[in-house]
């Protein structure tokens, strides 16, 4: 081999699992990737050498891999040496050879950390706040003469207050659970166990059902809840309801307690569903004798209407010696917000992210070396409830309701001392708990805090804690501890604001100049008890006050979303909330102490930290805009899931993950964080491969807002996307019974080989689309995606492309006409051509039918979201990106362009964007942005290809555009595509990364405009 200076080709951004020197990860075999670089031109890796050592002294002598010479034009390498231990660091180092044979120098090492592996590795307790844990619903006691009985019967004549269930308020008999006891003996439940009878049921099975009511649980927190009845429209169901229990034998008690319903409020903040008028009857031989009449019984306390304020958790320590290394490894059920000494261990928020809390949870590892001392040290937590926690409210708004109990902390600090000597600080029961100044934290309603009740250093060593209160340790929930491996969300900029207006008297509305996603900010002065309250918003109604039409289901107003603080009156104070996070421009403020300037509000811009991956610009200004507002879109739902909007859903639904992929990937290095995703993804699918339509399934939906396969299709379409993007097929091979899984379950809902159920194309303008084109449109996608996936992996495909073949003949013979499909519109021909299923003497004329009605419709699409990346796709293929460029240069609705001129700072959910009802942070029509990138400015990878091995550059030089140009930041390097035209002279320059070869094709000047 030539010697290693003569080599023109090193690596650099050396990587692993897609992310750079990672600490405390749960993957034994990473990925190692690194990025070609060549100091000339025609360069490529030929082969490369990984090693791996325990120490970076030990890589000229590797005692954990050497992977030799392997010959390769792959810039990555699945680690296979020796496997890891907990909490251990491995170096590596990589060198490749170039075209000529010469091998680069090694470059300098880099690492990764492994977390805690196995349960053994954690010594840490669950802990909580006592106030919190062992909270309990208060019941009605009904005291009844002591006597000896083994029948207990409950009978109702008038039910409690109504809810509403879907648009009705109804009535029903409703309870958690029904105790029997001796007020002597009040902890000794006689009744549990006991069997149930009713005089009438309606079984929810797993939730609703007789026996629910005698198993111990009093709250309806979590399924199962206990017994409902029937539903009724008034409070008088016109008969007695009765529930009897069976004690089994002759028991001596004198007092039955009813437990409530816990897990909502009415809208008044009041227990649903509590009966009013009933009897107390007992019996020993079947002849019941009524032992207490109760009338009138008013609802004990709702549940969740006096929720104390959230844990504040310490334990102080002292270290002997000077510090040599530490990690903390925490997590929590709920979210956390961890210092040491006072100080943050990360900037990571909104720690940890949303998972299934019933499967698994995360935990994240941070080097807090600098962070401690020798002498006095402190840990604090705050928790937070985040998804894990979505109480009831009845004066602010929520999407649903998922309260999975009280937030609890696993934390684990582990020093190496200077002597050598090490320490573990877990948490315990040693640890202290106080509750702190949050008094309120929704996910979705808003975040309350009280500065009055603010505990000034209770997180730094030497604070005094003896007024607080032991922490509880809760049993292990057996859930998964899974380490971190995708970027957090962080702060990534600020918002400050650009004007303020006084539309009411004490309300001043500060607008921040565009649509942002994170913290509203106040910096106040004030006497101290003055309460300031903000309402974030995303658009002012005609009276200047913010409208939160467009952040509540339904286009309602009421009851909004909202945040408070009272401030302590110590000076200049500045808050923001902690464990809630909103999408909004405007901040409505009342409650100030005097008039505000510009300087009070300002916002902190989140979402999780993956690196930009791609630009794009051209010469035309709107289609710039449209550019920025769907990646601010993109930006402001990418948080610890896919959301789809900031404050209305806050719920990853999976058509935009699979559908918009596209667009993400070219904005953003997703590699890391879409592994998380499809997680998610697979841990929602039920036993029977279904998947539901958001991951995690926080809440079950029913009809199509559960079961469309366009959504469901995720787990196929995104891991194929995936693959496409970066050529992981490890992620392919990991969540290949899962796609099997699913796709079995579509067939079993096809009939003759097609589907017709679900949403159809959402967010259509022209409903006259079959349902069953767009359902069969997902099925057959994921059967010709999984025929490719299975060949990769060396899998038999044979069933997945014969039944590919069965649904395009079933296809074409119910939807094919002359030349168009379906319906005749748009969508019915994106989706066929798309598909790849027209006829090959009909594909043109079903082009030029799909080009005709666009331009019937003056350029305007009518497509909705399922369809639009087919329409992107199919035309540009097709050599149309004429009509894509008239497409997107409209400003009448419906169109991008009207979203622009109309003051839209990010892409909306509908086409009538920001004059119409929808959310205005909402990324589902964002599939122009791909086509920004592979048609306008052509960066594209060759057909069938995957991870860029091999570019196409093909820019699309059309209409009046003069110029555009692009960049994309591929697994091999960044490809960069500039041109500008000047009349009939193109001039292109184009920079392509090593080893990656590229076909460059450049437009002959005079074809079609």
């Amino acid at each position: 081999a030539a010697p290693a200076g003569a080599a023109r080709l090193t690596a650099a951004e050396l990587r692993t699992d897609a992310l750079s020197t990672p600490l405390g990860i749960d993957d034994a075999t990473p990925t190692l990737s690194w990025v070609p670089r060549s100091s000339g031109h025609d360069e490529a890796q030929t082969a490369y050498q990984v090693e791996a050592a325990s120490s970076p002294s030990r890589l000229d002598d590797p005692d954990l891999w050497d992977s030799g010479r392997v010959a390769s034009a792959d810039p990555g390498a699945s680690y296979a040496g020796r496997a890891p231990a907990s909490r251990q660091r491995v170096w590596w180092r990589v060198r490749v050879w170039d075209a000529r044979g010469a091998v680069s120098p090694w470059t300098a090492p880099s690492w990764w950390e492994m977390g805690l592996l196995t349960k053994g590795d954690w010594s840490a307790k669950w802990i909580g706040d006592d106030r919190w844990i062992n909270r309990r619903p208060t019941p009605v006691t009904v005291a009844v003469p002591a006597r000896d009985a083994r029948y207990v019967r409950l009978d109702v004549t008038r039910l409690g207050l109504p809810i509403t269930e879907g648009s009705s308020l109804l009535s029903r008999l409703q309870l958690a659970e029904i105790v029997v006891s001796d007020s002597a003996h009040p902890d000794d439940d006689l009744a549990r166990g006991a069997e149930v009878t009713a005089s009438e049921v309606r079984d929810y099975p797993g939730k609703w059902e007789p026996p629910y009511l005698t198993d111990g649980s009093l709250t309806t927190e979590q399924a199962p809840y206990g017994y409902t009845s029937p539903a009724y429209s008034s409070q008088d169901p016109g008969h007695h309801i009765w529930l009897q229990l069976d004690l089994g034998q002759s028991r001596h008690f004198d007092q039955v307690s009813l437990y409530p319903r816990t897990d909502v409020m009415t809208a008044d903040a009041k227990t649903p569903n509590f009966p009013v008028d009933f009897t107390v009857q007992t019996s020993d031989d079947g002849t019941f004798t009524t032992a207490a009449t109760v009338t009138g019984q008013r609802p004990p306390p709702a549940y969740h209407a006096d929720l104390p304020a959230l844990p504040l958790l310490a334990r102080q320590f002292s270290l002997g010696h000077g510090v040599r290394s530490a990690r903390l490894y925490v997590t929590a059920l709920g979210l956390y917000e961890a210092t040491i000494n006072g100080r943050p261990v990360s900037d990571a928020v909104l720690e940890p992210p949303n998972t299934d809390y019933r499967k698994r949870v995360v935990y994240s590892t941070y080097d807090v070396t600098r962070l401690l001392r020798e002498g006095g040290n402190a840990i604090g937590v705050r928790l937070g409830n985040g998804t894990y926690n979505v109480a009831p409210t009845a004066d602010r708004y929520t999407k649903y309701v998922g309260a999975q109990g009280p937030p609890r902390l696993l934390a684990q600090l582990e020093v190496t001392l200077s002597d050598g000597s090490t320490r573990r600080i877990a948490t315990d029961s040693s640890w202290r708990t106080e509750l702190g100044p949050t008094t309120y934290s929704q996910w979705y309603g808003g975040e309350d805090e009280d500065a009055r009740s603010a505990k000034t250093g209770w997180d730094r060593a030497g604070a005094d804690l003896s007024g607080w209160t032991p922490a509880v340790e809760t049993p292990d929930p057996g859930i998964a501890l899974a380490a971190r491996m995708s970027p957090p969300i962080v702060p990534v900029g600020a918002a400050h604001t650009v004007r303020v207006t006084r539309p009411a008297a004490g309300t001043y509305v500060f607008d921040l100049g565009a649509n942002v996603v994170g913290w509203p900010v106040l910096h106040l002065r004030g006497p101290r008890g003055t309460t300031v309250t903000v309402k974030p918003g995303e658009r002012l109604g005609a009276d200047g006050l913010v409208d939160q039409g467009t952040m509540i289901a339904g286009g309602d107003r009421t009851p909004p979303i909202a945040d408070h603080y009272t401030l302590a009156g110590t000076g200049t104070e500045t808050w923001h909330p902690r464990f809630v996070y909103h999408g909004f421009r405007y901040l409505q403020v009342t409650g100030l102490p005097s008039p505000p300037s510009a300087s009070v509000a300002d916002a902190v811009i989140l979402r999780a930290d993956n690196a930009t991956a791609g630009s794009f610009t051209s010469s035309d200004l709107l289609l710039n805009g449209i550019h920025r507002i769907v990646g601010n879109a993109i930006a402001g739902n990418m948080f610890s899931i896919l959301t789809d909007c900031p404050d209305r859903e806050k719920l990853g639904w999976l058509e935009e993950t699979h559908l918009e992929q596209g667009s993400i990937t070219r904005d953003f290095d997703v590699e890391a964080y879409y592994r998380d995703v499809l997680r998610n993804i697979a841990e929602a699918q039920l036993p029977d491969g279904h998947v539901p339509d958001i991951a995690p399934e926080y809440v079950v939906f029913s009809g199509s807002a559960r079961d469309d396969p366009n959504w469901g299709s995720a787990i196929i379409m995104s891991a194929w996307q995936h693959y496409q993007a970066y050529g992981d097929l490890g992620t392919l091979r990991t969540y290949l019974p899962a796609m099997r899984g699913y796709f079995d379950y579509l067939t079993s809902k096809a009939s003759g080989s097609l589907l017709d159920y679900g949403y159809g194309d959402w967010a259509s303008t022209d409903s006259s689309t079959p349902v069953g084109i767009a359902a069969t449109y997902g099925y057959y996608r994921d059967a010709v995606a999984l025929g490719a996936i299975a060949r990769l992996l060396g899998a038999d495909a044979s069933g997945y492309d014969a039944m590919a073949r069965k649904i395009a003949e079933a296809f074409n013979a119910k939807y094919l006409k002359t030349d168009t499909y379906g319906s005749g519109s748009q969508a019915s021909d994106a989706f066929a051509l798309d598909m790849g299923v027209v006829p090959a003497d009909r594909r043109q004329a079903v082009t030029d039918h799909l080009v005709a009605t666009i331009q019937a419709k003056g350029y305007h699409l009518t497509v909705g979201e399922i369809a639009l990346p087919a329409v992107f796709r199919v035309l540009s293929a097709a050599g149309r990106d004429d009509v894509l460029l008239r497409v997107a240069q409209q400003v009448t609705a419906p169109s991008y362009g009207y979203q622009v001129v109309h003051g839209a700072t990010s892409l909306t959910e509908y086409w009538d964007g920001p004059t119409g009802y929808g959310s205005q942070n909402h990324f589902m029509l964002g599939a122009i942005d791909e086509w920004f990138s592979a048609g306008l400015a052509g960066i594209r990878q060759a057909d069938g290809g995957a991870g860029y091995r091999q570019l196409v550059i093909r820019p699309a030089v059309v209409g009046d555009l003069t110029g555009a140009s692009g960049t994309y930041e591929t697994p091999r390097g960044q490809v960069a595509s500039s041109w500008r035209r000047d009349g009939r002279t193109l001039r292109l320059d184009v920079t392509i990364p090593a080893g990656a070869p590229a076909r460059v094709e450049g437009p002959l000047l005079g074809g079609r405009p």
